[in-house]
């Protein structure tokens, strides 16, 4: 019994402190489980503590950027996603009485201007067009104005536009402006305007990626130009100071006061309203020794599609409810290195695979001259906000990492090895990521946006003037700028500022209406039941046809420029080699959409005929015809030669 006692008491011994290992080992199991739930509670819709996108982004959070389209972070990723949750639930942030209507405007205590830029990042290429005309400019930032890192992608013909609005001097656009060869990638060093030139642009729609069957369409000379944007905001910047124009940097833009136009008589003892005057409000309300009034003439908003003036003013056009945006664009995308295999093409637009159950994604991708091996590459869709309950950013940059290795495994040999993103990332260190990139970019069907007020234009994104199919609207500030510079220095030559007068600046245009149905045509609405390669389709068969019909077709239409007579001819020939599908499209596009979408191309049409008939009678030819007319009778006889002309897209030349 003794030994047995003593047995026992051994035993005891040995096994307590495994008894005890166990216990702490159930323990530790038990906090982590409570951890990983309370983290699972505590995260938004859509995202995951151990998400890939949180994974690599977080890697990055040290090498943000700065300027207009600066890369994120995972916290800036939560933080577009939390507002575009309150975009969809019809729950945003009220928009802020911006800009006020008072009675009269107390005297001023600096000199006016005859324009004041609100926004200076992409508002200093307006501001130096409209000082290039003799105006008395200011441009004002809540940062300092200077432009990204990472490259704009656009054509030369676009960049050479900048220098015909004043921008830029020739001298200006230096760098590869050469035009390379098929598939070579021309770059230039540090300091230049024109960063990277490449030969081969493609599109392409296709099922799935496979090497022995899959469209390839080669554009050469569209999206082919990398642009240093800050080189081109700082040079934009230079002329714009150096022709006497005044910067206001790390300034806060407070609000707006417009004075209530008043009746005057002319000089011919017709009645009308006076010009109206402006002031706007700098520094913070809590710091009055930081404040400062500026008087000007007219105030020009180029502070985004997120403008708080913008906000305000579709408010108040929509009878006091903000308006939810008609369609949205979610884009998520990286700026890396290791792309050794094959870096001597860019892609337009391009799909590898059908339609989702809620969403077609589409590929951008460009080289970029950071290195030799560095590229550029987006994934993008289109979404309906009232449709778009289950979408997050977050989800959209998961998807991106899982297909990205399918997408590029031409160009990256650790994809056509078979390895992950991650793989490559964080295993083999073959894939650098420098940058991520990620925005939602809200259009309206309302658009280009009328003032409500006197003496305030709304310009570039702020205004809608951009195609509700691109992300980002610089080309179309390259389009519009000069356009918009010489109407401005008109209407404050002509005493023209009232909102009817300025509202002409910003034109209904058939052609930007007309591609709402192209938009409409890749949003997957949830639930539905149209077949999965309804977009590839289309798509397939409508860039075809435009290769067929040369460059005169393809070029305008792949710069965001509809023209009548392109348009008709591309759909004349999609219903000849494609009959069938042209039911399809008419049932899941919908009667209204195809009846809208309609009287926008005759009027297209319209808008063409009058620019050949009427349009020369704003041209320079006939400047002493015009000059003979009351000075706002002809500010307003060019402003409708400008609609039909930009509205039928006569004014593209290439």
């Amino acid at each position: 019994r003794g030994a047995a006692c003593r047995e026992r008491l051994n035993r005891e011994e040995t096994d307590g402190p495994r008894r005890q290992r166990r216990c702490a080992m159930m323990m530790m199991v038990l906090l982590l489980l409570c951890l990983t739930r309370a983290g699972s509670l505590s995260s938004p819709p859509g995202s995951s503590l151990s998400s890939p996108t949180r994974r690599i982004l977080s890697s990055l959070e040290g090498e943000a950027a700065f300027g207009a389209g600066a890369s994120g972070t995972y916290r800036g990723l939560e933080a577009l996603d939390e507002g575009w949750r309150r975009m969809r639930s019809g729950r945003p942030r009220p928009p802020v009485a911006f800009v006020k209507e008072v009675a009269e405007l107390p005297p001023a205590d600096s000199d006016a201007f005859d324009c004041v830029v609100l926004g200076g990042t992409l508002g200093i290429f307006y501001a130096a067009a409209l000082q290039a005309r003799g105006l008395r400019c200011a441009v004002v930032e809540r940062g300092v104005i200077r432009g990204r890192e990472q490259e704009w992608n656009l054509s030369l013909d676009e960049v050479r536009a900048l220098v015909d609005a004043g921008v830029f001097a020739d001298a200006d656009v230096d760098g590869a402006v050469d035009a390379p060869a098929f598939k070579e990638v021309a770059t230039a060093p540090e300091g230049t305007l024109v960063a990277s030139h490449f030969g081969a642009v493609r599109a392409g729609f296709n099922e799935d990626e496979v090497d022995d069957d899959q469209q390839e369409i080669w554009m050469p000379q569209v999206l082919n130009v990398g642009v240093r944007p800050n080189v081109a905001v700082e040079r934009a910047k230079a002329n714009f100071v150096r022709l006497g124009g005044t910067v206001f940097e790390e300034t806060t833009c407070a609000g707006v006061r417009v004075a209530k136009a008043k009746a005057a008589t002319t000089e011919d003892n017709k009645s009308r309203k006076a010009a109206p005057g402006v002031f706007v409000d700098l520094g913070s309300d809590d710091d009055a020794a930081d404040q400062e009034v500026l008087r000007t003439k007219v105030v020009i908003d180029a502070m985004g599609n997120l403008s708080p003036i913008a906000r305000q003013a579709r408010t108040l056009l929509n009878g006091g409810v903000e308006p939810r945006p008609s369609g949205v664009c979610c884009v998520v995308g990286t700026l890396a290195t290791g792309f050794d295999k094959d870096n001597s093409y860019g892609d337009l637009i391009y799909t590898n695979e059908n339609s989702r159950a809620d969403r077609q994604y589409f590929w951008e991708a460009f080289p970029a001259s950071f290195a030799t091996s560095a590229r550029t590459t987006y994934l993008f869709t289109y979404l309906d906000v009232d449709d778009a309950t289950a979408h997050s950013v977050e989800a959209q940059f998961d998807d991106y990492w899982s297909l990205l290795p399918k997408y590029q495994r031409r160009n990256h040999d650790a994809f056509r090895r078979g390895l992950s993103a991650e793989e490559a990332i964080f295993k083999e260190g073959s894939l650098k990521i420098h940058r991520a990139l990620y925005g939602l970019f809200p259009t309206y069907k309302q658009s280009p946006l009328k003032s409500p007020w006197d003496g305030v234009l709304a310009v570039g994104d702020a205004s809608g003037v951009q195609s509700p199919l691109s992300f980002g609207g610089f080309g179309a500030l390259t389009r519009h700028v000069g356009r918009i510079a010489d109407a401005v220095n008109e209407a404050v030559e002509a005493d023209a500022l009232g909102k009817d007068d300025l509202s002409m600046i910003n034109p209904y245009l058939p052609n930007l209406s007309a591609t709402w149905m192209f938009q409409k045509t890749f949003v997957v609405p949830t639930a539905s039941t149209r077949p999965p390669n309804f977009v590839n389709r289309l798509m397939r068969l409508n860039y075809v046809n435009m290769q067929d019909l040369g460059d005169d077709v393809m070029r305008p239409f792949n710069q965001d420029v509809v023209q009548p007579a392109g348009l008709l001819k591309v759909l004349a020939l999609a219903t000849l080699r494609d009959p069938l599908n042209i039911p399809l499209l008419l049932y899941y596009t919908g009667p209204a959409e195809i009846l809208d979408w309609s009287k926008h191309f005759l009027t297209m049409f319209l808008y063409d005929v009058l620019h050949r008939l009427l349009g020369s009678l704003s041209s320079e030819d006939n400047n002493n015809t015009m000059l003979q007319l009351p000075p706002r009778v002809a500010y307003r006889l060019r402003r409708l030669a400008e609609a039909w002309e930009y509205g039928s897209g006569n004014d593209y030349t290439h």
